[in-house]
């Protein structure tokens, strides 16, 4: 029995890779999810893209692909740039805004979970920011 066979595993995906639309229109809904001011810079000027994405990689310990996984969050870009008449980044500040309002309201616990990762992937980078400049 040790002799058996066992299929070979497929490798895991160790990177997600989206375009550099997709990357631009992710940065503009996390600037709408997360407004800069002051005190806090836009989350666009941040490299917080390739952060996020690494949450979309499945793994045993990671729960949040289940929920927001790289297709889904593809078919959402897609839906969104759709719904704002072919491209979200061109629509004005308050279409987009309507548009992820409408997303809020239609799949909620999508929202809530991008709404969460765009909010860890920004403070944790700027306190992992601020901890380097401090030491």
């Amino acid at each position: 029995m040790h002799e058996m066979i066992r299929p070979e595993l497929p490798l895991r995906q160790r990177t997600i890779e989206f375009s550099h639309e997709e990357r631009v229109q992710l940065d503009t809904i996390i600037d709408l999810l997360i407004p800069s001011d002051d005190n806090f810079p836009a989350p666009s000027s941040l490299p917080l893209i390739d952060v996020l994405l690494r949450h979309l990689l499945p793994s045993a310990e990671n729960e949040t692909a289940l929920m927001l996984n790289q297709q889904r969050l593809r078919t959402v870009l897609r839906d969104l740039n759709i719904a704002a008449g072919g491209c979200f980044c061109k629509a004005n500040l308050e279409r987009q805004q309507i548009l992820l309002k409408q997303l809020e309201r239609k799949d909620p616990a999508f929202f809530q979970m991008l709404w969460t990762l765009a909010n860890h992937s920004y403070y944790t980078h700027l306190a992992t920011q601020r901890r380097a400049t401090l030491s």
